[in-house]
């Protein structure tokens, strides 16, 4: 019934929604230095008027003389949303009314997969600003920076969203294919009479399961770096992001089979939480690109935080936000470790 009637219904349902929608636009964080006695020369203002009217950038502001390059690893895959910085220089207007040339500098995140088309938007307008509004050969040129410290390829990108998507499936879907198995065979009603408790039984299974699923991620890593010249980074916030993750998505899996008896049934369930989960967390798309409701419901996903602090850390670097997605993945680890035991019957299976 889920991969016949379920599952297609759902890939139309997000897809339509994600690439459907002509009302999504890309944010744009504008910093204006062009300030007069504190005020936006009117240059300035028409320029960032002109980047709002393309209904492709949604335009936000960030103060003069703020930190660029910190905000943007500040705020770098936070939810999947790479912020993006056009910084426009102070004496822009005087520049451009005596005639000299005057450059936009664009920074971004190099994770950022949209990062190619915010770019040519800018550019965009700006040869339309330079003919509409200054009336002469171009004066205002644009050029690009990167907030990275080393060169980065999509492979890069994609490499932690792989990881997180298929530590995800193996927990959600085949440990709760397992343990909804042993149910049916009687095997969890046999384990009741033995000394072993509920609690290590549940442990057990979510620990093999990590101990699986950390095998995946060095696999697929080893694989990326051998294979695809990868250049992600390995370190300890990696590590315990990774066995985080692993024991939060077995717990899911041993939740959902302490609440579904039968194992197709579970499998279904199974399957209808982890593959709208995979395409809506940022995975392998930017949550940004969504529109603002499927945006809200990425930001209470599991898989999110797992795939963004993972990115977080062997890809951006950034591991502040590294550090607060790994305590996000830890408190709901636990918290559904502790929901498994409590959904599972132990002397009823």
């Amino acid at each position: 019934m889920f991969f016949s009637f379920i599952f297609p219904v759902i890939f139309l349902l997000i897809f339509g929604s994600i690439f459907g929608s002509s009302s999504s636009s890309v944010p744009l964080t504008v910093q204006n230095n062009d300030l007069t006695s504190g005020t936006p020369s009117s240059l300035s203002s028409s320029f960032i008027t002109a980047l709002n009217s393309t209904h492709i950038l949604s335009v936000g502001m960030l103060p003069a003389g703020s930190n660029v390059t910190n905000y943007v690893y500040d705020q770098a895959s936070s939810f999947g949303g790479d912020p993006r910085v056009l910084v426009i220089p102070q004496g822009f207007a005087t520049d451009v009314a005596s005639g000299k040339q005057v450059q936009l500098t664009y920074i971004s995140s190099p994770s950022d997969q949209l990062s190619g088309e915010v770019e040519s938007a800018i550019s965009g307008v700006e040869n339309s600003f330079n003919f509409r509004f200054i009336g002469q050969e171009p004066l205002v040129g644009l050029s690009s920076v990167s907030a990275s410290v080393r060169p980065l390829s999509e492979v890069d990108y994609y490499m932690p969203g792989l990881i997180a998507a298929f530590m995800m499936t193996n927990g959600v879907i085949g440990l709760t294919n397992v343990a909804t198995e042993f149910k049916r065979t009687g095997l969890t009603k046999r384990l009741s009479a033995t000394p072993l408790t509920k609690l290590e039984w549940i442990l057990g299974n979510v620990l093999s399961q990590t101990v699986l699923a950390v095998l995946l991620a060095v696999v697929m890593i080893v694989l990326g770096i051998g294979i695809f010249h990868t250049t992600v980074a390995i370190n300890v916030y990696t590590i315990l992001i990774l066995v985080a993750g692993a024991v939060m998505f077995s717990g899911i899996g041993m939740t959902l089979s302490g609440l579904v008896k039968d194992p197709e049934a579970a499998a279904g369930l199974g399957n209808v939480i982890a593959f709208p989960m995979m395409f809506l967390s940022g995975t392998f798309w930017p949550v940004s690109i969504m529109p603002m409701f499927l945006q809200d419901v990425a930001k209470v996903l599991p898989l999110t935080y797992f795939s963004e602090g993972l990115r977080d850390s062997m890809v951006v670097g950034n591991i502040s936000a590294s550090l607060l997605n790994l305590a996000a993945v830890a408190v709901l680890a636990v918290a559904f470790i502790v929901i498994g035991a409590k959904a599972t019957r132990w002397r009823q299976g």
